[in-house]
């Protein structure tokens, strides 16, 4: 059954305009205002995919169990920021589908890939973890790239996002996700609020994650205590780099629907 998102914590509902949407707190709107710059300020030369997105996708490893048959079936990007990877998935035959925080971004994004030299048309519609704007089943892959642990509030339950992708998704059907390890430059300094979440202190460069909220998680084990309600056959890769000083710590996970 289709569900047009809802507009959680003053985000704007899906479809909706100044006339339908709530109020926002100046923070929010802030924040709102800061994503929408970014992504319109990047450079339309560099949308090239993560490595380990290449990897994932095209990439033949003993650990790694995941067809590879992408012509003709729908995959959906959530917060697939500027597009980068949605080139990817355009190269592999994909049907585009993807979420970011508003329409506003949304329209960015469109454009971006509308302007690429292969000009790519993707179905991107504005979407929370929470509140896919998608019908149950409808996808045969997702991408979550270091999207699915922003929660909405301190409230928030990890394992709502994870149902809410399952239920996207075809039985049978895989997810490929990322999340930062602890030791991840992002978690630096972060407020601790229990149970795994933590409050973001983002720094000069990204002050716009300022009082973002994430659930972090510590290891595999706990990811897939997490995951394994909905989602089995887990592959695992581990990311440490030292970037010129900046610790990049990731894990990044396959698994299937149940």
């Amino acid at each position: 059954m289709f569900r047009p998102a809802r507009a959680p914590l003053g985000f704007p509902a899906f479809g909706g305009s100044e006339a339908t949407e709530p109020m926002r707190s100046v923070g929010e709107t802030d924040s709102l205002n800061a994503w929408q710059a970014y992504y319109q300020g990047l450079n339309d030369a560099y949308l090239f995919p993560n490595e380990y997105v290449v990897r994932t996708f095209l990439g033949r490893y003993p650990g790694l169990n995941m067809p590879q048959d992408y012509a003709g079936k729908r995959v959906c990007d959530v917060s697939c920021g500027d597009g980068r990877n949605t080139v990817l998935l355009h190269k592999l035959g994909f049907s585009l589908h993807g979420t970011e925080i508003n329409e506003a971004v949304c329209e960015i994004t469109r454009r971006k890939l509308l302007d690429h030299p292969q000009r790519i048309s993707a179905d991107i519609r504005p979407g929370l973890n929470w509140d896919l704007p998608f019908e149950d089943g409808f996808f045969d892959y997702m991408l979550s790239w270091n999207a699915i642990y922003y929660m909405r509030d301190a409230d928030g339950d990890i394992r709502g996002h994870v149902r809410e992708h399952a239920r996207v998704l075809r039985p049978g059907g895989h997810l490929v996700c990322s999340v930062p390890a602890p030791g991840c430059f992002s978690l630096a300094g972060a407020d601790e609020l229990g149970d795994d979440l933590i409050r973001l202190r983002g720094g000069p460069k990204w002050g716009m994650l300022d009082g973002t909220i994430y659930r972090r998680f510590r290891d595999f084990g706990d990811i897939e205590q997490v995951f394994g309600g909905a989602f089995t056959d887990f592959s695992r890769c581990t990311i440490r780099d030292d970037c010129y000083g900046l610790p990049l710590e990731y894990f990044v996970f396959v698994c299937r629907k149940a």
